[in-house]
């Protein structure tokens, strides 16, 4: 009798180690299927964020290739903020999606979002900026039959602009400006990013102004070639596209704004000092190869919010009359840089 007594209590204890175990084991299944474990807990930030995770909008183009690095470098991770990333064919789409509340952040050209502030479209604010134009990074490109050298040639031609009013039109535009032309000189067509080497081969268009990696491709595959540059002179250094959000966003969302922004200059500050760093995510992104990544004409990926920069932007659309309702101001339209 003893000895049964001792067997029941060895296999009570033993019991009761065995579900020990299983909870432990159960307490660990739970984090991993929910992408975290006990060592990602104790790494990851207690910022207490308001949302988590949140929604990005970008598009498949160059000045988007940071948000990926900061996914594959675990950039937001240490910011313990999550984010769900969708790909949109446009900024004003994305941004649609943004004003109706399936997107918190979306990356789009400046001038469409100045466009749908000033008209009252939404009420935005742009929380970190995303590229700044080069001379080499956004170019009129062509073939060399087509003999456009200087801007006088553009008289009279079929130029691409991606989207009737964006800012390469307005940089076109304000490039026959200043060289004494009118701005209106030059036969403008809309043709998407994608499809102007296409409409240069098929003659549908006279030269196109286009970003990397089309400006490499069209070159290897088309001949055709940058003959002017548009972001030169009063131009230069313009900015070009940031990622925005809703203001109610950003008022009701404080902290996880500044986990965003604090990720994005991790990853805007790699892009812009490592090319193997883009090699990483461009392939996925823009379907160029690693190997030409080196190679490719690449505008700048800035680190910090500059209204002065952006003022510009609004300035150059009042010039070309393309900025319709209230004034604007770009120090009131940005959320301040995270401390």
């Amino acid at each position: 009798m003893p000895g049964s007594l001792r067997s029941r209590g060895h296999r009570r204890r033993l019991a009761g180690a065995l579900a020990a175990v299983v909870m432990m084991l159960s307490v660990g299944a739970c984090g991993l299927l929910n992408g975290t474990s006990a060592s990602d807990s104790h790494s990851a930030p207690q910022g207490g964020l308001e949302k988590n995770p949140i929604r990005i909008g970008i598009l498949a183009t160059v000045d988007n290739a940071p948000v990926r690095l900061a996914e594959k470098r675990g950039f937001f991770q240490q910011e313990g903020l999550g984010v769900e990333v969708k790909t949109y064919g446009s900024g004003p789409e994305a941004l649609d999606a943004v004003r109706g509340g399936s997107l918190d952040i979306c990356l789009i050209n400046y001038v469409s979002f100045f466009q749908a502030a000033a008209g009252g479209a939404i009420d935005g604010r742009i929380v970190f900026d995303a590229y700044q134009g080069t001379p080499d990074s956004l170019v009129l490109v062509a073939k060399p039959e087509a003999n456009i050298r200087e801007p006088k040639d553009l008289v009279g031609k079929k130029v691409s602009v991606h989207a009737s009013g964006n800012i390469n039109e307005l940089l076109l535009r304000e490039l026959l400006r200043v060289n004494g032309l009118e701005p209106g000189a030059a036969l403008y067509v809309p043709v998407k990013f994608p499809e102007i080497q296409a409409a240069l081969s098929s003659g549908q268009i006279h030269a196109g102004v286009l970003v990397e990696p089309y400006i490499t491709r069209a070159g290897q595959e088309l001949g055709a070639k940058p003959v002017l540059p548009l972001i030169t002179g009063p131009t230069a250094d313009m900015a070009l596209s940031g990622y925005v959000a809703q203001t109610k966003f950003t008022q009701n969302n404080p902290k996880t704004v500044a986990a965003f922004q604090r990720a994005m200059k991790q990853a805007n500050q790699l892009a812009d000092t490592d090319r193997r760093a883009l090699a990483e995510v461009l392939p996925d992104l823009t379907k160029v190869s690693a190997e030409s990544v080196p190679s490719l004409s690449l505008g700048r990926f800035p680190t910090s919010l500059d209204p002065t920069r952006l003022q510009r932007v609004i300035e150059l659309m009042r010039v070309h009359g393309t900025l319709a309702g209230k004034d604007l101001r770009a120090d009131q339209l940005i959320v301040p840089a995270a401390g």
